[in-house]
C-alpha cells in the first residue's frame, strides 16, 4: 500500500498493527512489488518520491535549498576551511613563537593568514547562491 497523503509504503500483512497504533492512513493505493522496489530504491540523481495526480508514486525534482539551508551549508562549509587554515599553519605558529621559522616559511605563514582573514570576511548572508570563496595559498 501506498498512501498518498504522506507518501509512505505500508505493507498490508502489518495493516492490523498499524491500526492498533492509530497509524494506518485513510488514504492509499495499492501498488505492486515492482513499484514498491522502484520507489524505495535510491532515487535518480536530483530526484526524490513523490505522488502524481493518481495518488501514484513518482519521482520528482528535488526542490532547491532555502535560503537559510544555503546560509547554514556556507557556514559549515567556512568553518571546514577555517580548520584546514589552522591544520596547515600550525607548526608555523609554533616556529613564529620560537623564533625559528624560515622566511619562506614565515611568508607562506602570512599567505594562509590573508586567506583565513579572506574567508571570514566572504558575507554569506546577502547572496548565499552566489558566495565565492577565495583560493588557498600553496602550502
Amino acid at each position: 500500500m501506498y498512501a498518498y497523503s504522506n507518501g509512505f509504503f505500508y505493507p498490508l500483512s502489518m495493516q492490523d498493527d498499524y491500526e492498533a497504533a492509530k497509524s494506518w492512513p485513510d488514504s492509499f493505493v495499492e501498488v505492486s512489488e515492482e513499484v514498491y522496489l522502484k520507489f524505495t530504491a535510491n532515487p535518480p540523481q536530483g530526484k526524490m518520491r513523490g505522488t502524481d495526480v493518481e495518488g501514484m508514486p513518482c519521482w520528482v525534482d528535488v526542490p532547491p535549498p532555502t535560503k537559510e539551508e544555503l546560509i547554514q551549508a556556507l557556514q559549515i562549509e567556512r568553518q571546514q576551511l577555517l580548520t584546514q587554515a589552522d591544520d596547515v599553519m600550525r607548526d608555523w605558529r609554533t616556529e613564529l613563537m620560537l623564533d625559528e621559522i624560515s622566511e619562506t616559511d614565515k611568508s607562506k605563514l602570512s599567505a594562509w593568514m590573508a586567506y583565513k582573514n579572506e574567508v571570514k570576511s566572504v558575507d554569506v548572508l546577502t547572496a548565499p547562491d552566489k558566495v565565492v570563496w577565495p583560493a588557498s595559498p600553496e602550502v
